[in-house]
């Protein structure tokens, strides 16, 4: 585990009110890891963002996300962000400090967890409701997250592994720029509008993601291939991964002997993303119930 590299010039920002415990993670954004508040003593995630011209619009946008849709239970809360501007060097560094979750994502989970034993199917089917619920949340505070996959999905902790929550709202975007009320959207509006192409991980992306007119229809598909991925258990494959699969249409024979299964993820994943039903209704559908 990498050690926590220290910044003289957020001492008074930072050092000052957290007492670093463990490092969780570190990549090209910057560096997450684990601390104890001092004024309560209570465990925090804290998300350390280097800011420079390539990271900063990133950091924005998880910031205007997160203020935004307000507290869920879907969702990792966020208790206070606050910046530090550098004098020399790099321009500065963001703090996002936040719900600790288990260090298991739902990745690591389903990589550990191979067998149907393992994989009761009332649970699985109550994790996909969880998610639908929780992007429902999302969608209708006018956003799409556009980064939904196993990775971003965090397990409560002290819930035995049972209790899901999103994360990551670092490619997150508004669905209707200057929309103040999500239920008075037009049909031009609800027909998506332009984003940017290609933003997200490929092998979770809808097929018109890859273009840059789409709109919340993208976290549906998304969510499908999770759902793909939590009840089917021989996926994905060694030679084609499960996002292969459903955009090829040939489901394996293995999955024949789950046909409510393949109709549920069918309309999740539906190729015309019109056809794709809403966070809410996958929510109420009878499959997950």
């Amino acid at each position: 585990m990498p050690s926590f590299p220290r910044c003289e010039e957020c001492e008074d920002v930072f050092q000052g009110r957290y007492d670093v415990v463990d490092v969780l993670g570190q990549g090209s954004f910057g560096i997450v890891f684990q601390a104890q508040r001092k004024n309560d003593r209570e465990l925090r995630a804290v998300k350390r963002l280097d800011l420079d011209s390539a990271t900063l619009p990133r950091a924005a946008r998880e910031v205007t996300t997160i203020t935004s849709i307000g507290r869920h239970s879907g969702y990792i809360f966020f208790d206070e962000v606050f910046w530090k501007e550098h004098k020399t060097g790099s321009a500065g560094h963001m703090y996002i400090c936040m719900e600790l979750c288990e260090q298991n994502t739902l990745k690591d989970w389903i990589k550990g967890n191979r067998t149907a034993r393992s994989r009761p199917w009332m649970l699985m089917k109550d994790w996909i409701k969880q998610l639908a619920c929780a992007l429902d949340h999302l969608h209708s505070n006018n956003f799409i997250h556009r980064d939904l996959k196993p990775e971003n999905v965090f397990f409560a902790r002290d819930s035995q592994f049972k209790k899901l929550k999103i994360g990551d709202f670092g490619l997150t975007t508004r669905a209707i720029e200057g929309l103040k009320d999500w239920k008075q959207r037009t049909q031009s509006q609800e027909a998506g509008q332009n984003h940017t192409a290609g933003a997200g991980t490929p092998s979770y992306m809808a097929p018109e993601q890859i273009r840059n007119q789409y709109n919340e229809k993208v976290d549906i598909f998304a969510l499908g291939l999770i759902a793909a991925e939590l009840i089917i258990i021989n996926t994905p494959s060694d030679e084609m991964g499960t996002n292969d699969i459903i955009r090829s249409g040939q489901w394996p024979i293995a999955w024949q002997d789950y046909p409510d299964a393949i109709e549920f993820l069918s309309q999740l994943t539906h190729m015309n993303p019109t056809m794709r039903p809403s966070a809410v209704e996958v929510s109420m559908h009878p499959f997950v119930q």
